[in-house]
């Protein structure tokens, strides 16, 4: 951060507020929606606590996570009257962001309105041509950069000063050159929790991820090394950074003391590929000995008999692995670098060690066929696996796949369309019926088993508190099916 103090200290602070669009559940999760996530957005959290820490008026809105209207989002924008609109956007919520930000500029027209997120991140030009509500979009990391552009929106300097964003000006839409990645993420406040009304009890991951509650979710690395044709990298590129093993902890601490968290969900990615700060932190955990529960995500070739022992004792219960598929020739066509027999070591070393397993699997993949479905079906069905998601492939713009898309199959280009759930690609040779039925039967025959129904009710009866969310989740499923 110290790159952009001298530029910030110069200038007069702006009032800004932080929000997400609001975006029904529905929305965004279709007949599973009572089983969604209403977990808040962390770029904006992390944002925020910069912002504020630098002396900018700062407030925190994050209308998607409360399920909040547009009219309420704009009747809270009319009370707090800031200078700045900062909206953080998926692909799915980019023409929500765009309707709002046109919305409040009708009735502030003073207003500025900076977006950014993944999508931005991934076709900055495209979608600023195509959203001229947007005054401003911030390309990659924000944190220097917002602290940049707030004074250069002072009147301290021109927009093409500014590194990591794209603008506009009398000749159009421009880009400027990216910002570097932050090399030491500690430098960074802890998210600004605080600024949630109601957190964390109005705030919850999905039933299904969750052991406990209250529950928060962290983020504690950038970055992915691997090449997955399906996913972008957009916002932090493919080298790692990460935050410490002792921020990690003081984090879990601060949200434990202070806001009586008891349940964490880490959702990077990387979480487990920093195996020695793995161990410090699972370490600091068990000498800490607080009642604590979490689970995370793991890549499949880098789980060891060392790390997922350590992780059952620091209190670990569950890891969730990106299977994909359960045919080796789809693997290799996704670029995912892992054989299902490595697949199926990890998910028994997992096992062994006492946790449970979560396997995420997509169907619509480049190349599949009935064949390869089935496959996977066989695979989900004869594998140690706990819990399952089946989406549907989504070619995101940004993506590998979105521009080879046309080798593969057909792509509905729409953005509004793009939840992991509607089917906006089908490969030759299948139909959006055949994806459908696929998707249903694995996710039907899966959860329908009677140990698999067993678990949930053991968990219900361990937290009494979780009854009516499993409800609702159980509710969605069906409706799903």
């Amino acid at each position: 951060m110290q790159r952009a103090r001298a530029v910030y200290e110069a200038g007069s602070l702006l009032k800004i507020l932080f929000a997400t669009p609001s975006l029904s559940m529905g929305k965004r999760y279709g007949t599973l929606a009572g089983a969604g996530s209403s977990v808040p957005t962390l770029g904006i959290l992390q944002l925020s606590a910069v912002t504020r820490q630098h002396g900018f008026e700062t407030f925190l809105l994050d209308a998607a996570a409360l399920n909040m209207e547009q009219a309420a989002l704009l009747a809270r924008l009319a009370e707090i009257g800031p200078d700045v609109l900062g909206l953080s956007a998926t692909t799915l919520s980019i023409t929500h962001a765009a309707a709002i930000a046109q919305a409040a500029k009708q009735f502030m027209p003073g207003l500025k309105v900076i977006v950014g997120g993944p999508h931005i991140s991934a076709v900055p030009v495209e979608t600023m041509e195509r959203f001229e509500a947007f005054d401003v979009a911030v390309v990659g990391e924000g944190e220097e950069t917002i602290l940049e552009l707030l004074t250069v929106l002072s009147g301290a300097k021109p927009l093409s000063a500014v590194a990591g964003i794209v603008y506009r000006d009398a000749s159009g839409v421009r880009m400027n050159q990216r910002r570097p990645f932050l090399t030491v993420l500690d430098i960074l406040p802890r998210p600004a929790w605080d600024m949630l009304e109601g957190f964390p009890y109005r705030f919850s991951p999905p039933v299904f991820k969750t052991r406990r509650l209250p529950a928060a979710s962290l983020v504690t690395s950038r970055g992915c090394p691997n090449k997955c044709i399906f996913c972008d990298r957009s916002v932090f590129g493919a080298s790692c950074h990460m935050f410490s093993a002792g921020y990690v902890v003081d984090m879990m601490v601060e949200l434990y003391d202070k806001f009586g968290v008891r349940e964490f969900c880490f959702e990077d990615d990387t979480f487990i590929t920093f195996q020695t700060r793995l161990l410090e932190i699972c370490q600091r955990l068990i000498d800490l000995k607080l009642d604590i529960s979490w689970s995370c995500l793991g890549r499949i070739n880098q789980v060891n008999e060392e790390n997922v022992l350590m992780m059952k004792r620091a209190g670990c219960w569950q890891i969730s692995f990106g299977v994909e598929s359960g045919s080796g020739e789809i693997l290799e066509k996704i670029q995912k670098k892992v054989t299902l027999q490595q697949i199926r070591n990890a998910l028994q070393l997992s096992r062994e060690a006492g946790l449970l397993n979560k396997g995420f699997f997509i169907v619509g993949h480049p190349g599949e066929t009935k064949e390869t479905l089935q496959l996977t079906y066989d695979f989900i069905m004869d594998s140690p696996l706990d819990d399952i998601s089946v989406t549907m492939l989504t070619p995101f713009p940004g993506t590998e796949l979105h521009a080879r898309a046309a080798e593969f199959g057909t792509l509905d280009p729409d953005w509004e369309k793009m939840n992991l759930l509607n089917t906006v690609f089908v490969p030759y040779g299948l139909t959006e019926s055949d994806l459908l039925q696929a998707q249903k039967k694995m996710i039907r025959d899966f959860y329908l088993r009677p140990h698999i129904i067993g678990n949930y009710v053991k968990r219900a009866l361990r937290n009494p508190a979780m009854i009516n969310s499993l409800l609702r989740g159980f509710r969605s499923f069906v409706r799903s099916i």
